[in-house]
């Protein structure tokens, strides 16, 4: 008996010193890439992104993920992106040339539904060929074409005999894709055909129809339905926003009123807090109604970051003083060079890549001259990466800039001068007064015309 006791203890003891298996919570990403010359790829989803390093010496890249849920993903090889599903514990593996990237071969449980993205791909470019063609159609031809298009999909996902609940998703995604192109087709046919006065017929079916605003899933996991939902409550903002009222203001509020699912509505506001919060006319009850509005904690904490240093540079506040930018007359220039003159001083923001601050120059050069000898200097800081200050003189002299030409001789993201005015878009104009406090950390641009006119009125100038 006293035998048979210790035998048992001693299983007992066996099966607790057992050590227990962990449970898989992560998934590994693998990929070969012949011809690739990169030093990363990066995966990007909702919410995620992350740069894996490629190494070119293997032609191999490979990282351990961990994802809070299955879905959709991309992968970006420089210039080629593609389109992945995955699931949060199911390795996957792609292989392809990037030089032919026409053939790519998936590895992992949901090869499949990867391989059915590839030939969706070419689905679209043999029904649609590109977006210009597709949106310069007349609109009977545009619409048989979205129709057969949505056949032709809706064929290929079930023959490839998808997972259910992926295929239950993907019917609705494809769905989507259809109806943003009839959401877009009237403006993007005007600007493709040149036809100002085209409108649609009183046919032409409405994509708006039935359209569900707070859809959490579907926000989460088709772009085309993100895409066009944030357009369409962009297109209400300007219809409610008034004369004068502050646009990013009203919409935040239309996302507040037309937007009831927690997941859509906080990104919303906060897609549209990160770059808003810079151009609000009313800084303080922006960032009230963010807050009030918002229920994403990390969300609140870097926009309230934005917040207390866009204090720093409201109006009224001591402008932020640069040192020592290159002029392209000679020499380098700081601001309290410019300052002490009893002049205002409108600064441009530029860089030689940004199509928009190009299309501001010719503006910009009439304005100098209509106030040429007038209590306000006009001031140019160009804010390319370095090396290139080549490219930098050789645009001032093909467009023959005049002002104050300064290069500030970094990027505005990195640049400590334009990071104190949170500049994350370009151009971007500023008024100082004649004894550096900020007028306008917003100034209204030279296409405004009338509004940047009316300003300086108000001012003297």
């Amino acid at each position: 008996m006293r035998k048979l006791v210790l035998l048992a203890l001693i299983g007992v003891s066996i099966i607790s010193c057992k050590k227990e298996e962990p449970v898989k919570d992560y998934l590994i990403l693998s990929g070969k890439i012949e011809n690739y010359k990169k030093r990363d790829v990066t995966l990007s989803g909702f919410r995620f992104e992350k740069k894996i390093k490629f190494d070119k010496n293997t032609g191999s890249f490979i990282d351990t993920l961990k994802i809070d849920k299955d879905g959709f993903y991309t992968l970006i090889c420089n210039k080629k992106l593609i389109n992945l599903y995955l699931t949060k514990t199911d390795d996957s593996g792609i292989i392809f040339d990037y030089k032919n990237s026409n053939i790519i071969n998936f590895e992992g449980v949901n090869a499949n539904i990867n391989d059915y993205f590839q030939l969706k791909q070419k689905t679209w470019e043999d029904i649609l060929v590109n977006a210009n063609k597709l949106f310069s159609l007349e609109e009977e031809d545009f619409l048989n074409k979205i129709e057969e298009y949505k056949d032709a999909l809706t064929e290929l996902s079930i023959s490839k005999k998808l997972p259910a609940e992926f295929l239950k998703q993907e019917v609705k995604n494809i769905d989507y894709e259809c109806l943003r192109n009839l959401y877009n087709y009237q403006d993007y046919h005007v600007t493709l055909t040149g036809n100002k006065d085209f409108k649609v017929s009183e046919s032409f079916p409405n994509p708006l129809e039935n359209f569900n605003y707070s859809n959490g899933n579907d926000y989460m996991n088709s772009y085309s339905y993100r895409a066009m939902l944030e357009a369409e409550l962009k297109n209400i903002a300007k219809e409610k926003n008034k004369e004068g009222e502050d646009l990013p203001l009203t919409y935040l509020e239309t996302v507040q009123t037309e937007v009831t699912d927690t997941i859509a509505k906080n990104d919303l506001l906060y897609n549209s807090a990160q770059n808003s919060i810079t151009y609000t006319s009313d800084l303080k009850e922006f960032y009230r109604k963010f807050m009030a509005y918002s229920t994403n904690e990390a969300h609140k904490k870097e926009i309230t970051a934005d917040y207390n240093m866009l204090k720093t540079t409201a109006k009224g506040q001591p402008a932020p003083k640069f040192k020592d930018f290159v002029n392209y007359d000679g020499g380098t220039t700081s601001m309290d060079d410019l300052l002490g003159k009893g002049k205002y001083l409108y600064i441009d923001v530029w860089a030689t890549w940004c199509s928009y601050c190009k299309r501001e120059i010719p503006l910009l050069k009439r304005m100098e001259q209509e106030y040429h000898g007038k209590n306000i200097e006009f001031v140019s800081i160009n804010v390319d990466d370095k090396g290139n200050e080549e490219k930098w003189k050789e645009t001032i002299q093909d467009r023959e800039m005049t002002g104050i030409q300064l290069m500030a001789g970094d990027s505005h993201l990195k640049l400590e001068w334009a990071q104190n005015f949170l500049i994350k878009g370009l151009p971007r104009f500023i008024l100082i007064d004649p004894d550096g406090n900020i007028v306008s950390p917003n100034a209204p641009f030279p296409s405004e015309g009338e509004k940047l006119i009316n300003m300086f009125d108000e001012l003297g100038i």
